[in-house]
């Protein structure tokens, strides 16, 4: 038993290990490949993109229990609700999913439409969309 009575095998990362023996890392690294698409995930998918050695170099995040995680495979783990890597599209917990959607939105189709959806769904954006652009800060 581990933390919080529960078994070895029910801990997330085990959990989105199983992943890794099925077909789903083929067709992510398929869809990696092809500049066409723009790969787009939320929570525990950074992690399973990583745990199959898709996200090596690329900037992420993840649920912030498992950026550790995320670092140590070679991603650079981002604390941020929505971080946009080109192609790759990450975003934090499950709630930080609308904003990473509504982000999508805007970015295809433009801010109007991104609007038109946020106040159909009643929910206004958090935080800003991290992108490896500008200037780097310095310590305070």
């Amino acid at each position: 038993m581990g933390a919080g009575g529960r078994k070895q095998d029910e801990f997330i990362p085990v959990l989105l290990g199983r992943t890794l023996t099925t077909g789903l890392p083929a067709l992510l690294e398929q869809a990696m490949d092809d500049p066409g698409i723009t790969v787009a995930t939320v929570c525990g998918g950074s992690l399973v993109l990583a745990m199959a050695g898709l996200l090596e170099g690329r900037h992420a995040t993840t649920h912030h229990l498992g950026l550790d995680m995320l670092d140590a495979t070679g991603a650079h783990a981002i604390h941020a609700r929505v971080v946009d890597d080109g192609d790759l599209i990450t975003g934090a917990g499950v709630t930080s999913g609308l904003d990473l959607g509504l982000y999508l939105l805007e970015r295809e189709v433009g801010p109007r439409v991104a609007h038109a959806v946020e106040e159909l769904f009643a929910h206004e954006r958090r935080g800003t969309v991290w992108r490896a652009q500008g200037l780097t800060p310095t310590a305070l």
